[in-house]
């Protein structure tokens, strides 16, 4: 499989996954472009200077066998964020919360996925407590829907940034943290973050679109993930040999480009520095007062070179300080590490089995 090139930003239709029906209405369910099973609904927000700003939620309906057992009473409720460049896709995930008892929804951010409108600047904020709203609006359906159900936040790279920051001011508002490859500091440059740091508020502070350079380096995770093992041009693990050719991580996850782009986009000033402000308060004074599952790839791989490390490590996170930035969360911190990609929800087959028995023994133990 070749790479990919980004399309521009000016070329890319942000509604062409909702097909001809378009995004759903505000304060009406309907059937999402994921299919039976979800629903999402539009969440009005507050505009900003790009005009119309929204939320989308989805929701989980899971369906049960004829013959099982009428199933229990859900014991919790759980809510997804996703990372950067970035949607909700992970049907498997809903159904691993749903097996442990458990509500599921997730939300696409504003400028985001399902959320993202034409002439929008793609996943923009210059404050991470701007998405305070858009919790705080789905929380609001979510708990007409289920109650006063423990809430059990989950988010994935950039959203379990997110996700750790909305509980640390929210004591006493989540039952669970689950974090999936969270970007709780700046790769390997953590020592010289505060220099970096203050460069950067002085240029977002007169240009907060400039796009700061990050080079041009091999999209290896996106091409992992779209073509998979059999596109890779490698031969697939012993590990794999049983796997079945249909699954996703052997043939390739199919998500739509136009909201989780190949090659990305550019990252502006004013959004990196709010996501280093969030990294300085993980590390100086984020404390949760709920348990927290942190889970990572067992390895980093940042080389050059295509090959099988692609597939078994993290290309995007630094998870040796991830990790140590995980334990200091809180009173109750596990870290499960596992041979998976950055989204360990989208590895291999055995490698997300893994994953999904571990989350759903952990949320049986501490939710």
């Amino acid at each position: 499989m070749s790479e990919v090139p980004p399309c521009p930003a000016d070329e890319v239709d942000v509604l062409a996954p909702w097909g001809p029906q378009g995004p759903p209405p505000v304060d009406v369910w309907r059937t999402d472009i994921l299919g039976p099973g979800f629903e999402s609904r539009t969440l009005p927000l507050e505009p900003d200077d790009e005009g119309e700003c929204v939320a989308t939620l989805v929701r989980h309906r899971p369906t049960w066998e004829p013959e099982a057992q009428a199933p229990e009473p859900f014991r919790f409720v759980a809510l997804y964020v996703h990372g950067r460049n970035d949607y909700f896709f992970q049907v498997e995930l809903a159904e691993s919360v749903a097996r442990s008892g458990g509500a599921f929804y997730a939300i696409d951010l504003r400028k985001y996925g399902r959320s993202l409108r034409p002439g929008q600047t793609i996943g923009y904020v210059d404050d991470m407590a701007t998405y305070d709203e858009d919790l705080s609006e789905a929380l609001e359906v979510i708990r007409d829907e289920v109650g006063s159900l423990p809430l059990v936040l989950i988010g994935h790279s950039t959203g379990g940034l997110l996700v750790t920051l909305w509980a640390h001011r929210h004591p006493g508002a989540v039952a669970g943290l689950v974090l999936d490859s969270a970007w709780l500091e700046m790769h390997t440059m953590a020592s010289i973050r505060p220099a970096a740091q203050q460069v950067l508020q002085r240029v977002a502070a007169s240009n907060p679109k400039w796009e700061v350079p990050s080079g041009e380096g091999p999209d290896h995770y996106s091409r992992s993930l779209r073509g998979g093992w059999s596109e890779s041009g490698l031969a697939p693990p012993e590990r794999l040999r049983c796997a079945d050719p249909a699954d996703p991580g052997i043939s390739g996850w199919h998500y739509a480009t136009e909201w989780k782009r190949p090659g990305s986009y550019p990252v502006f000033a004013g959004w990196l520095e709010a996501v280093m402000a969030g990294h300085d308060l993980v590390d100086k004074s984020v404390h949760v007062e709920c348990p927290v599952l942190s889970m990572m790839s067992t390895s980093t791989y940042f080389g050059e070179q295509w090959g099988p490390e692609v597939f078994t490590s993290d290309v995007v996170l630094d998870v040796t300080v991830n990790a140590e930035r995980s334990a200091r969360l809180s009173d109750q911190v596990t870290i499960a590490r596992f041979p998976g990609r950055h989204d360990l929800f989208l590895s291999d087959p055995d490698v997300r089995q893994h994953v999904w028995d571990t989350m759903e023994r952990w949320l049986r133990a501490f939710v």
